[in-house]
């Protein structure tokens, strides 16, 4: 086999050969790229690391980064992938987030590279099987058409998970050789989607609409669609636009994309928008017993360290994100929810709990919520988790305890493997999975796009094209409409008509529905940048301080999170930054303003 280096951008991020790792043998031992790509069989090997090197949610070693981006939530842990970001230290190289592989060369586990690191090595795959399908000599046209479609789709999706980070790219339209001149001009970030929708296009006449069961998580038709009319919104948004305003003619073409993939799921009963009017409900979206992926899921990654099976994390998965130490013997961390973003969920009554009249009493704060309020966050005295059979043991986030002057089992101490704040994250953890019950034999995916974004996306491109009450040409379907129908799903009430009367006013609606539905599945944190309201949410962060007072009887004050979780986001940081060292040796591709 022959052992090539070459670089991507023209820089020293070096990666030995093109095949799968089990295929990086040296010659002696009877492998040749020839012989890789000339069986279907090596050939689908070769491309599937792809598939396998996909970010995941839940690896325990990122100590629940994801969930503690942005305003989000915070993690305990010291040394956390996300600590560079939310410091604002970027160039430290070291995060999930900025790892250009420069410094990846200890990494034993593929899937814990960075995304940027990631991204560029599926890259460079993809191309080299696009231009090696004409040398597989056993497979079927309709085989080959699968893989062709799979490459596109691929493509596509490491393609837009490196421009939303770091803005307009060149096209990655062929493998770059090593003597390959690649000091490229950069696109702009609506070229950029141009050409990834341009794959995405030709995705979607190539890829089935269903797989079978042995094959799911592949990429499928209504991925085509639904990546599309994401990208789209994207390019849209204001951060991607030298105006920093919504680009009325791409919100266009989001809102059609949207309302086609909405028109594909209802056509074709393959997805389906779950029921969700109890806790229960909702929950199947994203884990189960008996259930891969949800009817919800439309693109995800399927988790690879298991318990049981494919699909199923191991314990320290869900311990090292989500469980309090108390509730889980060996974690070392986990994430919370900031006072800020408990904060978005409205009232039952469909207001804003600061809004006047909301009926909101911040000494009984937990009272008279959203739905899915319950559904997401765990608070001070919820009961959860069967410590022995028949009887929950509420949580306890109480800091101080007038009462008994005792600690609280869950949240006295501040750091120290005990929540950053009063909150824990219940959307990803069943209720079973703890150190009475010992019962972690459930399928969770990382799930990338499901059916809830779609009108979300479709409402947000349709208000700033058509206004609130516009209906987008060609469907029936209006903004306020689509909100209305993920609001009902969960038992929520409609969008007020006060908000309704202008696409200024109702755009922050959309903002909050879209943040308290997509919670904690790595949406926030993009949209906080490509809507420019980062430097405003992640500079002011609080928490709620809880003392007990009696029995069941608690009083709440509120205060900034501690220094140890404080977060800097300023002007520069709506992109990230290309490695100085990349830089040096490039003339013609710009960085980023303000490195």
């Amino acid at each position: 086999m022959k052992y090539i280096k070459y670089t991507i951008l023209a820089v020293a991020v070096f990666f030995t050969s093109a095949c799968e790792d089990y295929l990086d043998k040296s010659p002696e031992m009877g492998v040749t790229d020839a012989q890789v790509y000339s069986r279907y069989q090596s050939f689908k090997g070769a491309f599937d690391k792809v598939y396998y090197q996909d970010q995941e949610f839940f690896i325990d070693g990122w100590n629940g980064y994801i969930f503690s981006l942005g305003d989000e939530g915070v993690t305990t842990a010291s040394g956390d992938p996300a600590k560079s970001i939310n410091t604002g230290n970027y160039m430290d190289g070291t995060s999930v987030e900025t790892d250009w592989g420069l410094k990846a060369s200890d990494y034993t586990d593929i899937r814990r590279l960075g995304i940027p690191d990631m991204c560029f090595r599926n890259l460079r795959t993809i191309n080299i099987c696009l231009e090696r399908l004409g040398d597989i000599e056993d497979a079927t046209p309709q085989q080959l058409q699968e893989l062709e479609g799979q490459a596109y789709f691929k493509r596509a999706w490491n393609y837009f998970q490196l421009i939303r980070r770091f803005g307009g790219f060149f096209k990655f339209d062929k493998a770059f050789a090593s003597d390959d001149d690649m000091d490229l001009p950069r696109l702009s970030y609506q070229e950029s989607t141009d050409w990834l929708v341009s794959d995405l296009d030709k995705a979607f006449e190539l890829l089935p609409d269903k797989w079978p069961d042995a094959e799911k998580g592949r990429a499928t038709k209504t991925a085509c669609l639904a990546l599309k009319s994401m990208a789209l919104l994207y390019a849209a948004s204001p951060n991607m636009n030298d105006n920093k305003q919504y680009n009325i003619e791409y919100c266009k073409l989001a809102a059609q994309a949207a309302a086609e993939a909405i028109a594909y799921v209802n056509s074709k009963n393959l997805y389906r928008l779950m029921p969700g009017s109890t806790a229960e409900e909702y929950a199947k979206i994203f884990y189960s017993k008996t259930q891969l992926a949800s009817d919800e899921a439309i693109l995800y990654t399927v988790t690879q360290d298991y318990t049981d099976g494919p699909g199923k994390p191991r314990s320290r998965q869900w311990l090292a994100s989500f469980v309090p130490r108390t509730r889980g013997a060996t974690n070392l961390h986990m994430a919370s929810p900031t006072q800020n973003f408990v904060d978005l969920f409205e009232m039952a009554n469909g207001l804003p709990i600061h809004a006047s009249g909301s009926g909101y009493n911040d000494q009984d704060p937990y009272s008279n919520r959203d739905p899915r309020f319950y559904y997401d966050i765990l608070t001070n005295g919820t009961p959860w988790n069967f410590e022995t059979p028949g009887n929950r043991k509420p949580m306890e986030f109480w800091r101080y305890d007038t009462y008994l002057n005792q600690k609280s089992h869950d949240g006295t101490a501040i750091r120290d493997n005990y929540p950053g704040t009063p909150y824990a994250i219940r959307k990803w953890w069943p209720e079973s999975a703890n150190i009475w019950e010992n019962d972690f034999n459930y399928y969770m995916q990382s799930i990338h796009i499901r059916v809830a974004q779609l009108y979300l996306d479709f409402a947000e491109a349709a208000n700033e094209a058509y206004g609130p009450n516009g209906t987008v040409p060609g469907t029936s379907l209006t903004a306020v409409e689509a909100i209305n129908i993920i609001r009902n799903r969960v038992g929520a009430v409609d969008v007020l008509p006060q908000f309704t009367g202008s696409k200024e006013t109702f755009r922050e609606r959309i903002w909050n529905e879209r943040s308290v539905e997509l919670c904690f599945e790595n949406q926030r944190w993009h949209d906080i940048r490509r809507w420019r309201i980062a430097h405003v949410v992640m500079n002011d962060l609080w928490t709620a301080v809880i003392t007990r007072v009696g029995p069941d009887q608690y009083t709440y004050a509120y205060e900034p999170i501690s220094t140890f979780y404080a977060k800097n986001f300023e002007e520069k940081h709506y992109w990230y930054p290309i490695p100085i060292d990349q830089m040096d040796i490039l003339s013609n591709f710009t960085q980023n303003p303000g490195w």
